[in-house]
């Protein structure tokens, strides 16, 4: 980590030369104040509950009051402490992000933040290649044509929840993360059975069931009826195990969202395309999945810190209107036997169809019920994917926040039901219908990113905080409390590194150049005297792989001596920091961080370096 490099530089925007090249010593700073928003404060003795209301035509309620409200929690009633209107912003004029020159970027956005924020969890863990595919191609149609403003971020869940690309107002940006080759990879589901499979371990038990001349006229089976039995018991218990062991990765997966999430107020609303989603009952204060009595603490924990995150599940049936397999080209259609004699496939494959049946509407159920739960909605038979999204995140910004505290403040664990009513009509409500009641250890609550983050860092740095660090988490909405641009370019093989950098990677990588023009009049400068203009700002650098993880990280401290002068041509043109770092090549996101340290405003954007120009058509 490099902390204070003198290679950086402060200069005209039109200049040739720099004007001041000076690093600060290091100081304390006073923590950051964030932008001024209406927020409530939650303790783990505070429930917190956010619901949609909508008419019998899918349309929002708006205008209610809280005297509308009623909540009980575990049959009990409960005082309401707390509740706001939560309503979408009015339909602003078209607006179009401006046009910048190749490589150019800004963290200025001309929309409102929205009271809730979308998030696209493209599942392959869960969902067949074809339907993979089918998902990918219908995400990519909705954002070809979604308007600017709808705050989204797009995940990828596999073996490990991959991060495509973080909150961004500008749907273009998803598009770019989503169609680079690099993110958009189809993989393989290998812990989800397939339903061809499926028939081909019956064709197998049913060709060993097979009658077979046995000598003096008798019959038998090809295989011994031990065999068989043998089989069919391997072929289960391979299942469940495969079964259980897909449902931990998922909760995993969720649970790690849920921590990436709750760095973030409001309302998420978590667009899961799957085939399959975990069977969860909920019932007097315990959680289990099937028989498998190992998820029941994992499905407790993922609950919470879904709860917590204020994440509502919307889960989208990936396979959308399918036929059954058995109809699908290539298919082994599955033969039987009955009284040792062949009978065809007739029955078998009706048998067959009614297995596929039951699984597909058992995982819709499971869908309806955890959306349910979690207070969102669930999409099953449909093929208009792209419209679903559009319908969640138009209509998911209108709701009501309330918030009690509960009259049994015995915290132990058990799982406490809540009961939502609104007087005057029949409305269709959507609220999560529990929570775990944990004391301070909520998981997901003091585990979040920039908590660990902040603790290492002091940890690093005794009498020194770095005030970024809140605001610097990968994914996190961009603040434009002091807008800026910024020019990323790939350097040449040629480019020699400044003297005294660090940790330049070993494998093959890229030298950028980044170049931050910034607008001083949002910086709180001192006035000397002599009217000089004296500041100081923190530059941050924060270089993020898929997974979140930090592969590298630079802060620096200017100081800023700004001369009468040479203030107007500043105002005109901007303050330019410019600095040069070493990425290995891959995958990557870089996020920027600028801090003032008079006002504690600040400013901050992420893009992922995909979104530069290759190095060699960089000069063209």
């Amino acid at each position: 980590m490099n902390r204070f490099i003198p290679a950086i530089l402060l200069s005209l925007a039109a200049a040739s030369a720099p004007l001041l090249a000076q690093t600060a010593p290091p100081q304390s700073a006073p923590p950051a104040s964030a932008p001024p928003t209406t927020t409530l404060s939650v303790t783990s003795r505070e429930v917190l509950v956010d619901v949609v209301v909508n008419d019998h035509h899918g349309n929002p309620v708006t205008g209610l009051k809280q005297s509308d409200f009623s909540v009980t929690e575990q049959g009990k009633p409960q005082t309401i402490n707390f509740f706001q209107e939560q309503t979408a912003n009015p339909a602003p004029a078209p607006v179009q992000i401006p046009k910048l020159p190749p490589d150019v970027f800004t963290n200025i956005s001309p929309f409102h933040a929205p009271p809730a924020v979308n998030v696209l969890l493209l599942d392959s863990l869960n969902t067949t290649m074809d339907n993979q595919s089918y998902v990918h191609t219908q995400a990519l149609k909705f954002l070809k044509t979604a308007k600017p403003g709808n705050r989204m971020a797009v995940f990828t869940m596999g073996l490990g929840l991959h991060f495509i690309q973080g909150f961004t107002d500008d749907p273009a940006l998803l598009v770019a993360a989503l169609k680079n080759p690099k993110n958009n990879e189809v993989q393989n589901a290998e812990m989800l059975k397939g339903q061809e499979e499926t028939n081909s371990q019956q064709n197998l038990v049913s060709m060993m069931s097979e009658a077979a001349p046995a000598g003096g006229g008798a019959t038998a089976t090809v295989a011994s009826p031990g065999m068989i039995a043998g089989l069919v018991q391997f072929i289960q218990e391979n299942d469940d195990a495969q079964a259980g062991d897909r449902v931990l990765l998922t909760l995993a997966n969720l649970q790690r969202l849920a921590t990436f999430l709750n760095s973030f107020p409001g309302r998420k609303n978590v667009i899961w395309f799957s085939e399959s989603v975990p069977t969860i009952f909920v019932d007097a204060g315990s959680a289990s999945s099937g028989a498998d009595p190992r998820l029941g603490r994992e499905i407790k924990k993922t609950l919470a810190m879904l709860a917590t995150a204020r994440v509502a599940l919307y889960p989208v049936d990936a396979a959308g209107v399918t036929g059954n397999a058995l109809y699908q080209a290539g298919t082994v259609l599955p033969h039987a036997t009955q009284g040792g004699q062949m009978v065809g496939p007739a029955g078998e494959l009706s048998q067959s169809m009614v297995t596929e049946d039951k699984t597909r509407n058992l995982n819709q159920e499971n869908m309806k019920m955890l959306a349910k739960d979690s207070g969102g909605h669930a999409f099953v038979n449909t093929n208009g994917l792209a419209k679903v999204i559009d319908k969640i995140s138009s209509t998911s910004d209108d709701f009501y926040s309330l918030s009690y505290s509960p009259t049994d403040n015995n915290m132990d664990g058990t799982y406490r039901q809540i009961r939502v009513k609104v007087s005057g009509g029949k409305y269709d409500l959507s609220y999560r219908r529990g929570y775990f009641a944990v004391d301070t250890g909520l998981p997901g609550e003091a585990m979040a990113v920039r908590n660990q983050a902040i603790q290492k860092y002091a940890a690093q740095n005794p009498g020194a905080m770095d005030p970024l660090l809140p605001f610097m988490d990968l994914g996190m909405p961009q603040s434009q409390q002091i807008p800026f641009d910024v020019r990323i370019l790939p350097l040449p093989d040629s480019f020699q590194p400044p003297a005294g950098v660090k940790d330049i990677p070993k494998k093959p990588h890229t030298w950028y150049s980044v170049d931050i023009n910034l607008d001083p009049s949002k910086l709180e400068l001192q006035l000397t005297p002599d009217e000089t203009r004296k500041g100081l700002i923190n530059l941050s650098l924060i270089v993020y792989d898929r997974y979140g993880n930090v592969i590298r990280r630079e802060e620096h401290r200017v100081g800023l001596d700004i001369k009468p002068n040479l203030w107007p041509e500043f105002l005109g043109r901007g303050l330019h920091l410019k600095t040069a770092i070493p990425v290995a090549n891959g995958n990557y996101w870089l996020r920027i961080g600028v801090f003032d340290d008079a006002s504690h405003r600040v400013g901050t954007f992420e893009v992922p370096f995909s979104a530069v120009k290759p190095v060699e058509t960089a000069g063209k």
